[in-house]
């Protein structure tokens, strides 16, 4: 599957992920890091939602990271705001929470 994949057929790369057990440790070595790749798979996961969206939310973000740690066998689970300050400095928009004044 190629990068384009991700973006035109969530669906069919979201299956090679799961179908191909290589592939998670792949996505997180094309990528920048821990949060980039999770990013990607957490916006992938987005489009193939009833509701499709292209921005993954803070949370969405964390369940991807741990499902990357956990079948990448990536060392270290960081916190998902951790993440999206990671994130926002790659350029990449992930919805956080809205905290109260």
């Amino acid at each position: 599957m190629n990068r384009n994949d991700e973006l035109e057929r969530p669906g069919e790369w979201l299956r090679h992920l799961n179908e191909d057990p290589s592939a998670f440790g792949e996505l997180v070595s094309s990528s920048e890091n821990l949060a980039v790749a999770a990013f990607r798979l957490a916006r992938a996961r987005c489009r193939v939602q009833s509701v499709p969206t292209s921005t993954p939310t803070q949370s969405e973000l964390g369940r991807a990271a741990a499902d990357l740690a956990r079948h990448a066998e990536v060392a270290g689970s960081r916190l998902a705001h951790d993440l999206v300050r990671e994130c926002e400095r790659a350029g990449l928009l992930v919805l956080a929470p809205i905290r109260a004044a």
